[in-house]
């Protein structure tokens, strides 16, 4: 991929919302869109989200002539295989009126939060990220409430362990009926 061309004199530089997410496997992903459809589907204050992942570092609206040096962060990540499983259903914030729903990732080897820590350290030493104060979460979220709520009883996703074994650049596009995301970069686990 190369990057944008430069601006124009008293042109802005182009800009892309972007964030770094690892992807589901795709029979995990399946499996979650089927207790989506069990579970959401009769929920008509939630908007069940199409795109499923797990992000890392929400980076937000970035000068496109940076993506050689997010791409080239990224790529000096060393990672492995992260086993996990998805835990019960979270309505987030903890605190307050509620706006996700969300699937908690167990991560018992603590390698997706070591994974997060140096995509998190690595993008903000590049001045591409300002890290989160609150601690990393890892989720997936599957639902947005259309007005802040109060959550209801959900059923937990029932799926075995997993291997989550790729990690994507993504572009964040916002249009009417939600976010459409489309991956520039992946990296995978060695």
């Amino acid at each position: 991929m190369s990057p944008a061309p430069p601006a124009q004199s008293g042109e802005q530089p182009a800009r892309l919302r972007l964030f770094v997410a690892c992807d589901l496997p795709p029979d995990v992903e399946e499996a979650v869109r089927d207790w989506q459809r069990r579970e959401l589907a009769g929920h008509d204050d939630l908007r069940v989200l199409p795109t499923l992942h797990l992000t890392l570092a929400f980076l937000g609206s970035v000068d496109a002539r940076r993506l050689p040096d997010l791409q080239r962060v990224l790529a000096g990540v060393s990672w492995r295989r992260a086993e996990c499983r998805l835990k019960e259903p979270l309505f987030l914030p903890a605190h307050g009126r509620r706006r996700v729903v969300a699937l908690e990732l167990d991560d018992p080897s603590g390698t997706l939060h070591t994974l997060q820590r140096e995509v998190s350290a690595g993008l903000a030493a590049e001045g591409l990220y300002e890290p989160e104060k609150r601690p990393w979460l890892p989720h997936v979220t599957v639902a947005r409430f259309r007005r802040p709520g109060h959550h209801s009883s959900l059923q937990n996703v029932n799926i075995g362990a997993f291997g989550v074994v790729r990690m994507v650049l993504y572009s964040s596009d916002l249009k009417p009926g939600g976010a459409v995301h489309t991956p520039l970069a992946d990296f995978p686990a060695s």
